[in-house]
């Protein structure tokens, strides 16, 4: 009766080892064949609205993912520093970036996935940021053959870019309010002019803005008032 006992109980005792083991592997294999969440592939294509650009200056990065049915967000990086997060919608996310250092960069989107889509990095997108230029201020100013010209008389506008040395290059362009009327090149004196004709009667407010180069900045004269009469 004794070893019967001791039989029965060493069985149980067995029985009650395995039992967790058993349980684990059928827990184990239930999840070998559940589908992982986020199991739907997906692609991110980066793009900046510039290859070249200067420091301080801001650029737009796009990520276009695909499935465009993907929801959630991208990270835009440089190198391994977040510069900018965008919220997905229809298929895009979009963030502002302005660069700090001069140097060539290489970007990056990392999109963070959702229930249905795994994550994925684009490709790197390779931009190159220079310093940034000072422009030497400049300074226009405007005058008119003649400021009570009649609808067939010609109107000789001549703008002056200062400063002289070394003259700024470049072109200016003649208004009345909003209104284009022409444009001259600056001469070696940094001097342009335009002849014009205002064929129907009024008041103009005429200015001249000197369109800048790459050391010089633009500049636009004050108003002039020209009053236009008909002809006799």
């Amino acid at each position: 009766m004794k070893l019967k006992a001791m039989r029965k109980r060493r069985t149980l005792i067995v029985l009650g080892l395995a039992a967790p083991l058993l349980l684990g592997f059928g827990t184990g294999c239930g999840d070998f064949w559940k589908a992982p969440t986020g199991s739907t592939a997906t692609t991110v294509t980066l793009t900046s609205s510039v290859a070249t650009t200067t420091v301080g200056t801001s650029i737009t990065l796009t990520a276009t993912i695909s499935p465009t049915t993907a929801t959630g967000t991208v990270t835009f990086y440089n190198g391994t520093t977040s510069i900018g997060t965008g919220t997905l919608s229809s298929g895009t996310a979009t963030a502002t970036y302005a660069p700090t250092a001069a140097g060539t960069f290489s970007l990056t989107a990392d999109y963070g996935g959702d229930a249905n889509d795994a994550t994925s990095t684009s490709s790197a997108v390779s931009i190159t940021v220079s310093a940034a230029v000072t422009l030497t201020p400049t300074t226009t100013s405007l005058t008119a053959s003649t400021l009570a010209p009649t609808t067939t008389e010609s109107v000789t506008l001549t703008a002056t870019v200062t400063p002289a040395t070394p003259v700024p290059t470049g072109t200016v362009t003649f208004y009345n309010g909003a209104t284009s009327l022409g444009t001259g090149t600056l001469n070696a004196s940094g001097v342009a002019t335009l002849a014009y004709t205002f064929s129907t009667a009024g008041t103009y407010s005429v200015t001249a803005t000197y369109g800048g180069s790459s050391t010089y900045a633009t500049s636009t004269s004050t108003e002039l008032s020209v009053v236009v009469s008909s002809s006799q």
